[in-house]
């Protein structure tokens, strides 16, 4: 009796059993595949990437965090294709800064990308010394550049500029060292607005590529300040107060020096209507691969990399300050070797600048 009952109990007991075991097995089985499907930080997976994307070799040291590539485009806002905002002219700065910025202004390689013919005599003078521009010489009204080449510019008509087509190349010393396509002279109405002036001229309608302002003013690096910013200057970009956003400052810098882009919108080498504050790559589409790329000159590779590091690598954060980027491009420059492509001469397609982009003079 009692032996049939410890067998009967034993019977329910392995029902009981086989009840949870089955029950169990299917999220055993699930766990297992999860597992499978996801190593953790030191489990192979059959790619040879661990869970976090990342070659197994790389996680050595866990103490390196892994670099993501970050949408350049993703953050911020931009003024594609939008009316020319009503802006803060220089005359009206320099009522506040004639003293501490209007004395040095003209020194300044940002105030000299184009001058008039009266502020700019030593450039005059080279003119009268060439036989072949004695016929134009009067028609010359402005110079585009004055550190490495000079080009010449008349008007032609509200914000245009139509542009001769010879150039003199500088030496070290400032005197002439040659001249390009002198032979042949003839004034080119197109070229300026589709090649420079979105960086030789302030505030550009891209659709009928006229500019407000020759040359470089206030509102191309300050952006569209409002008369409070004499009270809170950290209403004006770059200023003391406000250098503290690394992609923003980056994007006003890069909208000149960085070369070998294109506006998305209108396929000009030079952004939209890009206006200090707006996220650059919004619009300006570039190729960072380029930036690891030896055949450039040393002067792009520095821009692209820098820019590469803080748009996409997310390098640098809140303090990055990006003025210290232009003296070591100058640097650069200087090391690179030159050839007679530049700006002042620019090719087809994305190979449009040669050193530094657009910022020459």
């Amino acid at each position: 009796m009692r032996h049939n009952q410890r067998i009967e109990r034993s019977a329910n007991a392995a029902k009981v059993l086989a009840i949870i075991t089955a029950a169990l097995l299917p999220l055993s089985i699930s766990a297992l595949n999860n597992q499978k499907s996801k190593p953790g930080l030191n489990q192979r997976s059959a790619s040879g990437f661990s869970a976090t994307g990342i070659p197994d070799q790389q996680q050595a040291a866990p103490s390196q965090p892994a670099q993501s590539a970050n949408d350049p485009a993703a953050w911020g806002s931009n003024h594609i294709g939008k009316p020319i905002p009503e802006y803060v002219h220089g005359d009206e700065c320099l009522f506040c800064h004639r003293n501490n910025i209007g004395t040095t202004w003209q020194k300044n390689a940002h105030g000299v990308t184009v001058r008039q013919g009266e502020d700019a005599p030593e450039l005059q003078a080279i003119v009268r010394k060439q036989p072949a521009l004695s016929s134009l010489a009067t028609q010359i009204e402005y110079f585009l550049g004055s550190r490495h080449r000079v080009r010449f510019l008349k008007k032609d008509g509200y914000g245009k500029f139509a542009l001769l087509n010879t150039q003199a190349v500088l030496g070290p010393d400032a005197r002439v060292d040659k001249w390009i396509d002198v032979d042949k002279l003839s004034w080119d109405k197109e070229r300026f607005g589709n090649r420079c002036a979105g960086c030789h001229s302030t505030a550009v309608d891209s659709t009928a590529k006229t500019f407000t302002a020759f040359g470089l003013d206030c509102y191309a690096c300050h952006g569209d300040v409002t008369l409070e910013h004499t009270k809170n200057t950290s209403l004006i970009w770059l200023s003391k107060k406000r250098r503290d956003d690394a992609r923003a400052i980056t994007s006003i810098c890069a909208q000149c020096h960085l070369r070998l882009g294109k506006s998305r919108s209108t396929g000009l080498p030079y952004p939209n209507n890009f206006i200090a504050g707006d996220n650059l790559f919004q619009d300006y589409e570039v190729d960072f691969a380029k930036a690891d790329d030896e055949s450039l000159n040393p002067g792009d590779r520095h821009i692209l990399r820098n820019v590469r590091d803080v748009v996409v690598i997310g390098a640098g954060g809140a303090s990055t300050n990006w003025s210290a980027f232009v003296p070591a491009l100058a640097v650069l420059k200087r090391k690179a070797k030159r050839s007679d492509r530049t700006c002042m001469s620019p090719p087809p397609s994305h190979q449009i600048f040669n050193s530094g982009r657009r910022s020459v003079g």
